[in-house]
């Protein structure tokens, strides 16, 4: 279950805006919400065509002076990647520049097994190879211990990167990161390969249309993949490179667009980068070797680029098999031990789970259970983990918490990693127990941008919302509520893979797919009324123009999600121990309650459904759970919380409910 919220826009600061852009009320009311206030804020955010001057940048003149002068000189130079999506563009960003510029230059990427971001093997590889200059891409700022030693070798080093600057700084000869104090940058918030697009910038004086017109493209996809905000300058990147996407004469490129079976007659968009494109970039990296995808990059004729790009698909390919495996396995762990997702934190650990890809299963786990999760993969004396987590609980925090259980850990508010010795898990896992239940639950939010009326869901106001393309992060695909839909219909897609379903919404009759559910698996039957937080766009299919509505979240109608939490809460304490004793016989569901409750687990085996039912009868979350406790207790039931599924057992003895020792604890 997710909380929902909702925009609400001042209408004196709506009216204003509208006054100033003319545009549209409807329009204006999704500005506004999104911070967009004035007309100036409208300009940068429709109109704005150029990168800011990249010498605004600290140490940028030092960059820029440090690299000609080897150039001129024939000495070296190494271009420092990462492993990501970020790291591949940005690397073969600079290399491609600093190539057409006479550099004696060449690349480096290490490999997960070598860790992220510089390392003293590598830097003695590289010197060996006769590099007099190492210049990192998308890492370097914290790497103290590894620039001295390039020093000590008589390497010089430059470092660009974006990610939190340390209080102390690596020994470098220019250290160019949107985020040092010193920075006077408009904008702070670009990824690795908006930095290097900066940087190219710098080489050319100032003017960034080359590097806009030549790595626009590659920019566009490493800004997508690394979830930076999509506004002000990552929107013009993201804007700019997908329409010089289109007309890429990159062999690799064109052939990793074809081979994720995005229509070359069409333009790209936003979402077929971030779910087709630049995970196959990425599968390189989290499945085997960064340099694939690299070499996809600097492919120099189509048949190469076509055999590369079916290599990155077929990594992926593997990269989802692996992550499916690591998902079945934790899966396994939480159905043998329910308790597991009893805390305000779900944490499992595997054996030889792949730490290349247990990042993705986190994220899987988190939006499944709508709880921040640790997934621990053990290598022999030595276990990683990777963390996710939603607003309200900040995983760095908790990792600084007990960062003495830990070897080395790192990342931010939603997403983090960890290494630990294998036999301080358990150790571990009862510390961040214990941190978690000292604060709030974390919980899954979704936020609509507005309460949609049945007057406002026309052609012509989703044609606007077209406008604010691309979206991705803090730009996402506009949000409505809509209110009292009722069922129609219901029918399968891709056989029962999702549903699809008609509603009536203020008298017309409108069709939804919600990719989120199954049709086995959704709840809401013909005749009932709910609620929807969902996208609304156009289709074109025929000549003919539709409304097509994507569910993200939907619901029954006037749903009371604020007791739900706070009895969802209560549950999660009553199972650790942590419940006042004096308030326990409160939490002891009735016998009246408990038939209802059977009664209605006998018509639904769905617990979600079951338990809005229920609610529907004042019986709380808490309540509901206590009540299918005792119906597995007395061997009335069989529950899986992994599939969400609550079995009546056939031929169960009758049971005396009055004899359950957990209601005779609670009272």
């Amino acid at each position: 279950m997710k909380k929902w919220q909702v925009k609400t826009a001042h209408k004196d600061i709506v009216d204003s805006l509208i006054k100033e852009t003319g545009l549209s009320p409807f329009i204006c009311r999704i500005l506004a919400g999104r911070g967009i206030l004035s007309r100036a804020d409208a300009e940068v955010f429709f109109n704005s065509t150029e990168l800011s001057d990249p010498f605004m940048m600290a140490d940028m003149q030092k960059a820029v002076d440090t690299i000609n002068g080897f150039i001129e000189n024939g000495e070296k130079i190494t271009v420092y990647g990462d492993y990501d999506c970020d790291g591949v563009t940005s690397t073969y960003m600079l290399f491609s520049y600093l190539e057409a510029q006479g550099a004696e230059v060449d690349w480096y990427i290490p490999s997960r097994d070598e860790g992220y971001g510089l390392n003293n093997n590598a830097i003695d590889l590289l010197h060996k190879r006769g590099t007099k200059l190492i210049v990192t891409v998308d890492n370097g700022i914290s790497a103290v211990e590894e620039a001295k030693h390039i020093a000590e070798l008589g390497m010089t080093l430059v470092i660009t990167d974006h990610h939190q600057v340390p209080d102390v700084l690596p020994e470098a000869a220019a250290i160019v990161n949107p985020h040092r104090k010193e920075d006077m940058s408009a904008f702070r918030k670009i990824a690795g390969c908006g930095v290097v697009l900066k940087l190219i910038s710098a080489m050319e004086d100032g003017d960034s249309s080359m590097a806009m017109e030549e790595y626009s493209p590659f920019a566009a996809a490493g800004t997508v993949a690394d979830i930076v905000p999509l506004v002000d300058e990552n929107r013009l990147i993201v804007r700019q490179g997908l329409d010089a996407m289109y007309y890429t004469e990159n062999p690799g490129l064109r052939a990793l667009v074809r081979q994720c079976g995005i229509d070359e007659d069409e333009e790209i968009t936003s979402s077929e980068l971030a779910f087709m494109l630049c995970p196959r970039i990425n599968a390189a990296g989290r499945y085997a070797d960064p340099k694939a995808a690299m070499e996809l990059l600097l492919a120099e004729n189509p048949v190469t680029a076509k055999s590369k790009a079916e290599q990155l698909s077929e990594m992926n390919n593997m990269r989802k098999q692996i992550e499916d495996e690591i998902i079945r396995e934790a899966e396994e762990q939480i159905r043998n031990n329910p308790e597991l997702l009893n805390r305000r934190i779900l944490i499992v650990c595997g054996e030889g789970w792949s730490h290349g890809i247990i990042g993705i299963a986190s994220a899987k786990l988190l939006h499944k259970y709508g709880k921040p999760n640790i997934v621990i993969t053990i290598e022999g004396e030595t276990a990683r983990g990777s963390a996710r987590s939603f607003d309200g609980l900040s995983l760095y925090d908790m990792l600084d918490s007990c960062k003495e259980l830990l070897t080395r850990f790192g990342g931010h508010t939603k997403a983090a990693g960890l290494t630990l010795d294998t036999c301080r898990i358990e150790e571990f896992r009862q510390a961040v127990y214990a941190y978690c239940a000292e604060r709030e639950p974390a919980i899954e939010t979704v936020t609509a941008d507005m309460e949609i009326t049945p007057a406002e869901l026309n052609e012509g106001n989703l044609e606007l919302v077209e406008k604010l393309e691309p979206f991705g992060e803090e730009n996402p695909s506009p949000l409505f509520l809509f209110r009292n839909c009722l069922i129609k219909s219901k029918k399968s897609l891709k056989d029962g893979k999702y549903v699809s379903f008609g509603f009536l919404f203020g008298g017309k009759e409108y069709r939804a797919v919600h990719f989120g559910s199954t049709f086995d698996a959704f709840p809401y039957e013909t005749g009932e009324s709910v609620d929807m937080i969902a996208s609304a766009e156009l289709n074109e299919y025929n000549d003919r123009i539709t409304i097509s509505i994507r569910v993200n979240d939907i619901r029954y109608s006037d749903f009371s999600q604020d007791k739900f939490f706070a009895a969802k809460a209560a549950y999660e304490d009553y199972r650790c121990g942590r419940v006042d004793k004096r308030l326990l016989c409160r939490m002891a569901p009735a016998m009246d309650e408990l038939k209802k409750c059977y009664d209605i687990l006998r018509k639904t085996h769905c617990i979600s459904k079951a338990a809005m039912l229920c609610s529907k009868s004042e019986m709380n979350y808490c309540k509901f759970r206590i009540a299918l406790d005792v119906f597995e207790e007395m061997g009335l039931i069989k529950v899986d919380l992994t599939c969400d599924k609550a079995e009546i057992i056939p031929n169960a003895p009758k049971a005396d409910l009055s004899k359950s020792q957990i209601l005779a604890k609670l009272k």
